[in-house]
C-alpha cells in the first residue's frame, strides 16, 4: 500500500500514511486544525520578538508553513527546527493545496520541502529553517525552545513517542518558560506529561475534538 493524497473537510489536503493506517490531519479540516492547535495556541500564546520552534512530525510542512506566514505578518524573528522519519515524496508534497487556501504562493511550500537536510537555511529575514531526517528517540539539541509542537502520530499508531523517556527529553529541550502544545488529550497522555514535571492545561480542542493539551515547563520551586 501507498500513501494517498485526500480531502479534509475545509477543503485541504492531507495524507493518509498507509504504513501508520492514519491520516496526518484531522479529517475535519488540516488547515483548521493547524491553525488551531499550532498557531492560536502555540505559536500566537507567546509575547517574544523571536521564537525557538521544535516540531515533531514535519509531515506535510503545514505547521510549518503557516508558522512561516505568521513570522512574516508579525515580524517575528523564529529559528524553526523540525524532525521527519519519511519525508513525502515529491508525487505528494507538489499537489499539496494549502497556499492556494491560504492565500501566499506554491514556491514557499516547495522551498520548504527541497530545502536540504541536516542544514539551517534562511528563508527570509524572519525565518530560519533547519529540518533532521531522523527519529524522536534519537534526536539531540543543544538550541532550548520557546514551544515544541508535538505533532507525532496518535498514541494508539505511535506508542514509543509517547513515553515518559520522550516528554522527560522534551521537558529537557524547552526553556524555563516554554511549553509543549498538542492536538491529543488522552488521560494517559496528560498523565505521563506530569509524571515528568509539567503543568497539564487543557484546551477546547479544534473541530472534531472536545480538548487538546498544553504542557508547561514548571520552573522548580526553591531553587536558590
Amino acid at each position: 500500500m501507498k500513501n494517498k493524497l485526500v480531502i479534509t473537510n475545509d477543503g485541504s489536503h492531507s495524507i493518509f500514511n498507509a504504513k501508520i493506517n492514519e491520516c496526518y490531519h484531522s479529517k475535519h479540516g488540516a488547515i483548521v486544525e493547524a491553525e488551531h492547535v499550532f498557531i492560536r495556541n502555540g505559536f500566537s500564546a507567546v509575547n517574544k520578538k523571536q521564537l525557538n520552534i521544535l516540531e515533531i512530525g514535519f509531515g506535510t510542512g503545514l505547521n510549518t508553513l503557516l508558522t512561516l506566514q505568521k513570522a512574516v505578518q508579525k515580524k517575528i524573528i523564529v529559528n524553526y527546527h523540525t524532525i521527519e522519519c519519511y519525508p513525502l515524496e515529491k508525487s505528494h508534497y507538489s499537489k499539496l493545496n494549502f497556499t492556494d487556501l491560504i492565500g501566499i504562493d506554491q514556491d514557499d511550500l516547495l522551498k520548504l520541502h527541497t530545502s536540504k537536510w541536516e542544514e539551517e537555511l534562511k528563508i527570509n529575514n524572519f525565518f530560519n529553517l533547519t529540518k533532521l531526517n531522523t527519529d524522536l528517540q534519537t534526536y539531540v539539541s543543544e538550541v532550548k525552545f520557546d514551544i515544541i509542537y508535538f505533532d507525532a502520530f496518535s498514541p494508539e499508531k505511535q506508542p514509543e513517542l509517547w513515553t515518559n523517556t520522550i516528554f522527560m527529553k522534551m521537558h529537557n529541550y524547552l526553556k524555563e518558560d516554554g511549553f509543549l502544545i498538542t492536538y491529543c488529550a488522552k488521560g494517559i497522555v496528560k498523565r505521563t506529561m506530569k509524571s515528568v514535571g509539567f503543568e497539564i492545561i487543557v484546551l477546547d480542542g479544534p473541530p472534531g475534538k472536545r480538548q487538546m493539551t498544553r504542557a508547561n515547563k514548571l520552573i522548580p520551586k526553591n531553587r536558590f
